[in-house]
């Protein structure tokens, strides 16, 4: 039996792990407060893994991989086995666990680090080009040709999404601790003069640090990455919710 809602596996593997410490505890310390069907776990060694039914919640999870700069994230959205993650996500099987696999494989050549995959096959169309010329989905990360028949199959749908990825990680990865301070400081204010006030810097140094993070622009890109990873998910499994 299949699960008949938004089902998502979020895969995390730590970038240069033989030669780094061990960041997974961490990481899942971070992660812990995500809302999942099952909670993000160690699968084995420098990696983790959850089962994320919402769009939103798999963004956030991403969002804290990224923020860490430490990680490659893998996607898969599709159909999961709905017997077989009652005792924890590695026990988990299904189709978008295979394509999560794929993706956080594809996710190590691509600088943004984040890859998503549907299941091959999946969708009308998926595998075969998704309507591009030189073919989305296929572990080379979105091209940049116009698709002839756009929002038609699941690999369309995911290449979109990784390529709003591309552009939006650079925003995080990029982002200066200084930067990082102002975002956290407005966040956790009730103005941007009272993140001021606690930070003991102007309100122009405020706005000046908010305007070179590209906070904006990042959170405008979220209800588009949330839709087209929806949107995958619904090709993938032909619009199960």
């Amino acid at each position: 039996m299949w699960q008949d809602r938004l089902m998502y596996v979020v895969t995390i593997d730590q970038r240069g792990s033989r030669v780094a410490e061990d960041l997974v505890p961490g990481l899942l310390e971070a992660l812990a407060d995500i809302p999942c069907a099952a909670a993000f776990e160690r699968t084995a060694g420098d990696e983790v893994q959850g089962l994320v039914t919402d769009p939103a919640a798999v963004r956030s999870a991403l969002l804290v991989a990224l923020r860490g700069g430490e990680w490659h994230c893998g996607v898969g959205a599709g159909e999961v086995d709905d017997d077989s993650y009652a005792s924890g996500t590695r026990a988990g099987r299904g189709p978008a666990y295979l394509a999560a696999r794929d993706a956080v494989e594809a996710a190590k050549g691509l600088s943004s680090s984040v890859a998503v995959r549907v299941p091959a096959g999946a969708g009308a169309g998926a595998g075969a080009g998704a309507g591009t010329e030189s073919g989305a989905g296929t572990g080379t990360g979105a091209t940049l040709a116009p698709r002839s028949r756009p929002g038609t199959d699941a690999a369309a749908w995911a290449a979109d999404c990784e390529a709003v990825w591309g552009l939006t990680a650079p925003l995080i990865l990029d982002r200066t601790e200084a930067q990082w301070r102002v975002v956290d400081a407005v966040d956790r204010s009730p103005t941007q003069a009272a993140a001021a006030l606690e930070l003991d810097i102007t309100p122009a140094s405020v706005n000046g640090a908010l305007r070179l993070s590209r906070i904006r622009e990042e959170r405008a890109a979220y209800p588009a990455l949330d839709r087209l990873l929806a949107g995958a998910h619904a090709a993938a499994t032909g619009g199960a919710r």
